[in-house]
């Protein structure tokens, strides 16, 4: 296979019909948020527009991983279909994240009543770039954890992960009865910025992760034993 132009091309076409339904989705969502502000009472909350992109590109990964066996079948790599994979979700990311931000500018000049509401608007900042950072970080945060996700997923198989999955929840009741996390709460509203960029640099951390599994990963789903164990490309 041509390095990664055909990888590239692979993973692209299972990432772009979802993404581009999801563009008609968010226009739709817009066209509604445009009508209803016409019978909205003032500063009215009317809704927001980033919820089909954000659930995307969470549950991205679990879609395009249909392509890891078709790539290894044409002679491709697992190190291209990480790249590509990576490489295509950047892409994405951004043109979601301009997408998004056009939209909302629109809404800013066409609404006659209400708003939308914005993750950025929780900074307080009118900063346009502000608004697309965090836009771009919040995608970014989502699609590192659904690679994670999948690619333990991957390797270990569904009911090993949902095991691993099962104790992680408990210890999450667990600390959520048995530990005062006021400060954690007041840490996010108070300090919303860095605790956006601390969840970038843990998706970060977690994307890390998966490309190091993903180097040796199986050839098929819940193969893995060990996480030392070799592949031949």
């Amino acid at each position: 296979m041509n390095r990664l132009k055909g990888p590239l091309k692979i993973v692209s076409k299972e990432m772009g019909v979802t993404f581009y339904i999801n563009i008609g989705i968010t226009i739709a969502l817009f066209a509604l948020y445009l009508f209803l502000s016409f019978r909205a009472d003032g500063n009215e909350y009317l809704g927001v527009l980033f919820g089909p992109f954000y659930i995307v590109f969470l549950v991205y990964p679990f879609i395009f991983f249909k392509s890891y066996n078709f790539i290894l079948a044409l002679g491709g790599t697992r190190k291209q279909f990480i790249i590509s994979s990576l490489v295509a979700t950047l892409i994405f990311m951004f043109i979601g994240t301009i997408v998004l931000n056009v939209l909302h500018l629109i809404a800013g000049m066409t609404f006659q009543n209400g708003y939308l509401f914005h993750m950025a608007d929780i900074l307080n900042d009118g900063n346009p770039a502000m608004y697309f950072w965090i836009d771009f970080l919040w995608l970014f945060i989502l699609f590192g954890l659904g690679m994670f996700a999948q690619v333990v997923n991957f390797n270990l198989g569904t009911i090993r992960t949902l095991s691993l999955g099962a104790v992680l929840l408990l210890a999450g009741v667990a600390a959520f009865y048995f530990i005062d996390l006021t400060p954690l709460f007041e840490f996010i509203i108070m300090d919303h910025l860095l605790f956006v960029h601390l969840l970038a640099l843990l998706s970060l951390i977690m994307l890390i992760l998966s490309v190091l599994m993903m180097r040796n990963a199986p050839l098929e789903r819940g193969d893995r034993t060990i996480f030392t164990r070799t592949a031949t490309n």
